[in-house]
């Protein structure tokens, strides 16, 4: 068995129940052509790049699952027949494609002393804070700035 992604849209006017039902609807027909659920993941309601049948939102889901080849073109069929799906797609995941996503995720879980160490970035952006602070003029204090030494003038000429 290989391993497939789907993705579809639903039409986002449909109630939330309903958009339950045709999730459920397609896991249930994937495994009882003997497929095999990996991860089913809801993408949820989103705005549509361009409008599908006078839709300008739709309901995004996606499925990985393992299942025979013949599988694809029965799940396209019941895509096309269900009026209230607006978009799919189905590519098969290559093993190059399932490497990496698994150095990617093993990569994800290592812990987080391995990364970096907090503290230490922490007490440098403390003093590269009090460096910069020093820099800075005192924002009360009396600068002698061309509005103020015109206010002066203006102070004397009286």
């Amino acid at each position: 068995m290989q391993e497939y992604e789907t993705t579809f849209v639903i039409d986002s006017l449909i109630k939330n129940e309903e958009v339950e039902h045709i999730i459920d609807k397609t896991e249930k027909f994937i495994l009882n052509n003997g497929g095999e659920i990996i991860n089913i993941d809801r993408w949820g309601k989103k705005r549509l790049a361009y409008e599908l049948k006078k839709r300008q939102y739709g309901y995004y889901v996606q499925i990985h699952y393992k299942a025979p080849g013949h599988l694809n073109k029965i799940l396209e069929r019941e895509y096309m027949l269900d009026e209230n799906i607006l978009r799919y797609l189905t590519v098969m995941i290559s093993s190059r494609t399932q490497k990496s996503t698994l150095v990617k995720k093993s990569e994800a879980k290592q812990p987080e002393d391995d990364v970096f160490d907090q503290d230490t970035e922490y007490e440098e952006l403390d003093d590269f804070e009090e460096s910069q602070l020093s820099d800075t003029p005192d924002p009360n204090s009396e600068l002698n700035t061309p509005e103020t030494s015109a206010t002066e003038e203006i102070k004397k000429e009286e």
